[in-house]
């Protein structure tokens, strides 16, 4: 792996890919990605994860990066904020996730998106290459590869994640907090309106006049149900009348 690396106070070298400095870090816009992928390489050079693989749940509980992390979350739980950096870095494919299911039991891992961990991940998964020493298995063992959950839902309830929606749904990872954009989704479906421009109307009004009927709550006016219909009027017209 071609890295620069960065020490200091005492602690090993943090080995890091050169595509984070090349590729990476110019596109991200979000700090908690960042964050994130300086927090995976740095525990990585840790004995126990020597392999190259980490355990999603030892992120939650960096107390670095949670402590790291507090200023940008402000009143929001850090966790919501963890979660938003992975799933950004996945979504970019800085970072690979795979889930290792052992009988009932499942454990999500992360590891660098770099060329060569690409090809180690698909012979693991193709029985050509052993599971790596700190992932415990016993029995029967499989590793499958997970995506962002938005990506996941976008797939199972509108339509393939083609390179253009997937930069899409990455902007709206930055702009928006993930539930919403799962919930954006789920009301395009109960609407029918299974196109990405409706989603990104509702996630930009949602932005503007609140989630809901927070909006009438706030200037005192009793709660109206949203009408899928308004978005066929007015400024929005053109963009309901295309087909995503």
């Amino acid at each position: 792996m071609d890295d620069q690396r960065t020490g200091g106070h005492g602690g090993p070298p943090v080995p890091v890919p050169r595509e984070f400095f090349d590729e990476i870090l110019p596109a991200i816009r979000e700090i908690a990605e960042a964050k994130v992928l300086l927090a995976v390489y740095r525990l990585l050079v840790e004995p126990r994860w020597a392999d190259g693989l980490l355990p999603e749940s030892a992120l939650y509980g960096d107390r670095a990066l949670v402590r790291g992390i507090g200023p940008v979350a402000g009143s929001r739980p850090t966790d919501e904020y963890v979660r938003k950096g992975i799933d950004l870095a996945l979504a970019r494919g800085a970072l690979l996730r795979v889930r290792v299911v052992v009988g009932e039991d499942a454990e999500l891992w992360l590891l660098p998106g770099t060329p060569e961990n690409r090809r180690r991940l698909h012979l693991i998964e193709t029985g050509r290459a052993p599971f790596p020493s700190s992932v415990a298995v016993a029995g029967s063992a499989r590793i499958e590869p997970e995506r962002p959950n938005v990506f996941r839902l976008y797939e199972q309830n509108v339509g393939l994640v083609t390179p253009i929606i997937a930069d899409q749904l990455i902007e709206a990872l930055e702009l928006y907090p993930e539930s919403w954009i799962e919930d954006a989704i789920r009301e395009a479906v109960s609407y029918n309106r299974r196109q990405w421009r409706y989603i990104q109307t509702v996630l930009a009004r949602w932005a503007t006049e609140g989630r809901g009927n927070e909006a009438d709550r706030r200037h005192g006016r009793p709660a109206t149900p949203f009408d899928p219909n308004r978005h066929l009027r007015g400024k929005y017209a053109p963009v309901f009348r295309r087909r995503s």
